[in-house]
């Protein structure tokens, strides 16, 4: 896993690229591509077009690095920038389709595998259950552990939207959480749940 950069260093390395050193872009390209794939997953089905996408994404982040607000961190500008060129590409292909995430970088600091994969499956099964408009807004948060500002300047809506949605995706997950331990009890006593579809 790519070491983070802290936005000191961050910031010297972007003073590099506007000053005409194109590779001092490289180490932000390394340090961020994880975070601007696992975006553009959510959004694109095909793994060799979502790559496509996420090239984009950096060119598209090289060529306009000189609007890019110093008082920023760097990773909720090329967040947005990865929304941005996802929907871009939903919108050309006019199709919209959700893919599982891989919380490989986000679950890496757990030792066995076994727990790994229960996190893995229950993160995924949270995310499944949501809407499919809410979905980015619980891997922003969740999954990258982006801050309500972050998430506010990635999704281009108000912090105060984004506080109301996050309510509106705790709720939906407490019922679902709900629903989950039940039928695990039910399931647990030889019975058959009764919301079987």
């Amino acid at each position: 896993m790519t070491r983070q950069l802290d936005k000191d260093a961050e910031q010297r390395l972007i003073a590099g690229v506007i000053s005409g050193n194109p590779q001092a872009f490289r180490p932000l390209v390394e340090t961020y591509w994880g975070l601007v794939a696992s975006i553009v997953s959510r959004y694109i089905r095909n793994p060799e077009t979502a790559d496509d996408i996420c090239q984009e994404v950096f060119l598209a982040a090289y060529s306009s690095i000189q609007t890019f607000c110093g008082d920023c961190r760097f990773s909720p500008w090329i967040a947005k920038i990865a929304v941005n060129k996802s929907l871009e590409h939903l919108r050309r292909e006019k199709r919209a389709s959700f893919v599982d995430y891989d919380l490989d970088t986000i679950l890496s600091g757990i030792q066995s595998p076994d727990a790994v994969l229960n996190d893995r499956q229950f993160f995924d099964d949270c995310l499944a259950s949501l809407p499919e408009n809410l979905q980015v807004m619980f891997l922003l948060r969740h999954g990258l552990y982006f801050s309500y500002d972050d998430m506010a300047l990635v999704l281009e809506v108000p912090v105060g939207t984004v506080k109301s949605l996050l309510f509106r995706i705790r709720s939906h997950l407490k019922n679902f959480l709900e629903k989950r331990e039940n039928t695990e009890k039910v399931l647990s006593s030889g019975g058959q749940p009764n919301n079987v579809r």
